[in-house]
């Protein structure tokens, strides 16, 4: 099936939340911060690698107007209870497993700006705790909304670098720029190449468009939570691999592995532990994955483009050893699809979702074998699992 239309979301949206607060629909502004998908660069991002992103027609909405005050009210769709806080006292803790978000966002905000003003808003994630990077998009429509409200002028990399300190000080994540850079600078009918050590984005055209391929979101039912998994232990390792690589070549010392010369690793990997090498064998393979990932692009060659993303999975299980039984299985279940090019999970692996390309005509087909076959194998979440056909889309924005 396909994502809803966002114009019918945000208008249902804009009804429910001008009946609760009572006011008038001109009154009430609209975030649209979509999510992403990452066909290569798996796991690298926060170890300095190139990655590719894409944002897609599936999004966090926020309908909002700026308080009269500094208190903040926000209701989630998704999401059971209230969040209420004061911009002007941040307490330690909301309450909330979701309200950390919004608070997150004002306290990143508050360590540079001056935030004075809170908003009432009402939120609603098409696919939340997908592994599509749903934490940063609605981190995203957080932090443009208190920036409105506040009358702040921010620039796209600073809205990058914002929401990853949210991540990585108030949340606990230890990632990289891939989710936030993605959604920031995402737009319709490109793929982003982002250099996430020097902090540049290319934007990649797409040659082939919807006439050659749709993207498969199939969601496994299990929410992705990233800081209660492995996630942040590999991190660690990976900069374990950084430390000793750079020790062993007698070179500066290098806090992430893009700082080791893939000489370096080819000189001495065989003297670092088993589990360490194999971290850093998927960070240098999948770098180079990514390199020849856009010149596939940039050829039209979707064939190669989608067997370097089944690629880039299988190293994710065997080098990175992430990838939960489900997603497992679901990423063969839509690899074997008929008229699939290549897939491979997001979300760490740690629960979330498998993206694939198709071929068009086989598209609709492809996602109901892969929504039944998948039924079949867990059936512990049938009613929590979905298939859809998405394309790309703009980058966060208000609409």
């Amino acid at each position: 099936m396909e994502f809803p239309d966002l114009h019918n979301e945000k208008g249902k949206l804009v009804d429910t939340f001008c009946s609760e607060e009572k006011i008038a629909p001109e009154e009430v502004q609209v975030i649209a911060s979509p999510y992403r998908i990452c066909p290569l660069g798996a796991h690298i991002d926060h170890q300095g690698g190139p990655v590719l992103g894409m944002t897609i027609n599936a999004c966090t909405l926020m309908a909002f107007h700026p308080g009269a005050d500094s208190k903040v009210r926000i209701r989630s769709r998704n999401y059971p209870g209230k969040v209420a806080f004061d911009v002007a006292d941040i307490p330690e803790s909301t309450g909330s497993f979701w309200g950390i978000y919004p608070w997150a966002a004002v306290r990143a905000l508050q360590e540079k700006y001056e935030v004075a003003k809170g908003i009432v808003g009402l939120v609603d994630g098409m696919l939340p705790g997908c592994g599509l990077s749903s934490s940063a998009s609605v981190l995203l429509a957080y932090l443009h909304g208190f920036a409105a409200a506040n009358g702040l002028a921010i620039e796209p990399w600073e809205y990058v670098r914002l929401t990853r300190a949210a991540e990585n000080r108030y949340i606990g994540l230890n990632n990289g720029i891939l989710d936030q850079a993605s959604i920031v600078f995402g737009r319709r009918g490109y793929l982003l190449h982002i250099d996430t050590k020097e902090k540049k984005v290319m934007h990649l055209a797409d040659r082939l468009g919807d006439g050659q391929y749709r993207i498969i979101v199939a969601y496994s039912g299990y929410s992705r939570e990233l800081t209660t998994s492995g996630y942040n232990s590999r991190v660690d390792e990976c900069r374990q691999a950084a430390q000793q690589l750079s020790q062993m070549n007698g070179s500066a010392p290098a806090e992430i592995l893009s700082d080791v010369e893939p000489e370096g690793f080819r000189s001495y990997s065989g003297s670092l532990e088993p589990h360490i090498r194999r971290r850093a064998s998927h960070f240098f393979d999948e770098s180079r994955r990514v390199v020849a990932g856009i010149s596939a692009w940039e050829s039209g060659s979707i064939e190669t483009f989608g067997k370097l993303m089944s690629e880039s999975c299988r190293s994710s299980i065997e080098q990175y050893e992430c990838g939960v039984q489900a997603i497992c299985d679901l990423q063969q279940i839509v690899s074997s699809a008929a008229g699939v090019f290549g897939s491979r999970f997001m979300g760490g692996g740690f629960g979330g979702c498998v993206v694939g390309f198709v071929e068009p005509d086989q598209a609709a087909a492809a996602a109901e074998d892969i929504r039944l076959s998948y039924r079949k194998l867990h059936p512990e979440v049938a009613e929590q699992t979905a298939v859809y056909l998405a394309h790309s889309d703009e980058g966060v924005r208000f609409i």
